[in-house]
């Protein structure tokens, strides 16, 4: 565990827990996780950042050691409003992957005062017009019913908490070969801490209402769709279009997991866009 500084907020009822990183003289950075990672996850990223950021790395409700409660995307935005007030950051930049893109969108979009810069980690926003519940760690497969798609969750977090951490890392590296050996320890403990109620209470809402409302420059990186990746050129154009404040650039040699699968040209993308003035 790094010595890094790590507490709670009351939000809507729920406790919602972060982890502080880097130096309080820099600008405040807020990460949000994807669905089934916790805060940690972000660790590598922090490490990269923390000379030049005061960064803020928050579990989501129902992940990590966040409190249980729904998990609409509102409410999870409101849920870093709450750490953003009560740590007093001021405007922040905030950096999201997948589901916690969405929210650190939503956040940008009904709180401009509290948003400097937005940077988005390949969203899930698998067209223009329809949006489905993603697994980011997880193997791919194709659309099932909710129903089915919450057993086969509730099936897989029940086989994982009974992995032994040799076996976690074993079942890490299949599936994910391409990854660092320094994402497996938080991706392990993350899929450990997530509540099996974690699906059937997430409701992603409708990604294009959000980022119209986007008034800060803002970044959206994606990857290889022939390697997991989400979002493809077509969408990327698409959201430009949309909202003029969105930039995009596409990191090759990577799928969902950008950070995971190509972290020095995705921490570059990252470092170059929160800097600049």
């Amino acid at each position: 565990m790094h010595n890094w500084q790590e507490g709670s907020v009351r939000s809507g009822g729920v406790d919602v827990h972060y982890y502080r990183a880097g130096d309080r003289n820099q600008p405040a950075l807020l990460l949000s996780h994807g669905f089934t990672d916790n805060g940690l996850c972000w660790s590598r990223t922090a490490e990269a950042l923390a000379a030049d950021f005061d960064v803020v790395m928050v579990d989501a409700r129902n992940h990590g050691r966040s409190g249980a409660g729904p998990a609409d995307i509102q409410s999870l935005a409101n849920d870093l409003v709450a750490v953003v007030m009560e740590l007093e950051l001021g405007p922040t930049n905030a950096l999201g992957h997948s589901v916690g893109a969405n929210v650190v969108m939503a956040l940008a979009a009904d709180y401009p005062q509290l948003v400097s810069r937005l940077v988005l980690e390949d969203p899930p926003w698998r067209s223009a017009t329809k949006n489905q519940t993603p697994s980011d760690t997880t193997p791919k497969t194709p659309p099932q019913p909710a129903a089915t798609r919450d057993a086969a969750f509730r099936k897989l977090i029940k086989r994982m908490a009974q992995f032994s951490d040799k076996e976690m890392l074993q079942y890490g590296r299949k599936q994910h070969p391409t990854w660092s050996e320094e994402d497996f320890a938080p991706w392990g403990l993350s899929n450990r801490q997530v509540s099996a109620d974690a699906m059937a209470k997430l409701e992603m809402g409708n990604w294009q209402s959000f980022a119209m409302g986007v008034a800060c420059p803002s970044l959206l990186i994606y990857a290889d769709p022939s390697r997991d990746g989400i979002v493809t050129p077509d969408i990327a154009d698409f959201v430009q279009t949309l909202n003029p404040h969105f930039t995009a650039a596409q990191v090759s040699n990577a799928g969902h997991n950008i950070r995971r699968e190509n972290f020095t040209d995705y921490i570059a993308l990252v470092a170059d866009f929160l800097c600049a003035s």
